[in-house]
């Protein structure tokens, strides 16, 4: 409500009391003339106040188009990367015997607004590659705690960068959580993992782009 609504209500509210207070003074004083009379007279019943309506729970901050939620997305880190993974397949990229990053396969209908596509190639989260398991628990970790989320990743061979920045302070908890647990054990670097995709390719030479689709 307004602040003059408010003081409209106050002003309706203070109103309506003093006109309560002097109807029961007059039904005292016709009650009193009555029983002078030598007449029994039933006391007038009066009607209790309204209790009053329980003030509703202030609205939760929304976050600013083009930002990200605190809340949605300490949620996704509970969840943990098998939500994830689940959610978003990818399949690894090399490229002269070197990691260069994740290919996105497919994402989810209700993320079509994203600005990430299939076919993508993740680099970096917030500066961190994510070849091994560490890395992506030491992504996971830094998120936490993180005031933005910056995805670098390639798309037709040009480098891109996806900057959002993530709306509220961080969760204490939430960020504890990660601090206390230890990171997954490191897998062998020796053998690929079956399914990766070699991308070979003569000119490695990339363009950057900022924040286009």
């Amino acid at each position: 409500m307004s602040m003059p609504g408010k003081l409209l209500l106050g002003a309706y509210l203070s109103l309506s009391a003093s006109a309560g207070l002097a109807g029961l003074a007059g039904l005292t004083g016709l009650a009193a003339g009555l029983a002078g009379c030598g007449g029994q007279q039933a006391p007038t019943p009066v009607a209790a106040p309204a209790p009053k309506a329980p003030r509703p729970a202030p609205a939760k901050p929304v976050a600013p188009p083009g930002q990200l939620a605190r809340a949605d997305v300490e949620r996704v880190l509970l969840q943990g990367p098998p939500w994830i993974l689940r959610r978003v397949p990818v399949e690894e990229v090399i490229r002269a015997g070197a990691f260069i990053g994740w290919k996105i396969l497919a994402l989810p209908p209700d993320w079509s607004e994203l600005e990430l596509k299939p076919g993508d190639v993740v680099m970096q989260v917030n500066g961190a590659s994510l070849e091994r398991p560490d890395d992506l628990f030491a992504a996971y970790r830094n998120v936490a705690g993180a005031n933005e989320l910056k995805i670098a990743y390639e798309r037709e061979g040009s480098a891109r960068e996806l900057v959002l920045p993530i709306f509220g302070p961080p969760s204490k908890d939430v960020v504890a959580a990660f601090e206390r647990d230890a990171p997954p054990p490191r897998r062998a670097t020796g053998a690929r993992p079956r399914g990766t995709l070699v991308i070979e390719e003569q000119d490695s030479s990339t363009t950057f782009h900022g924040n286009a689709p």
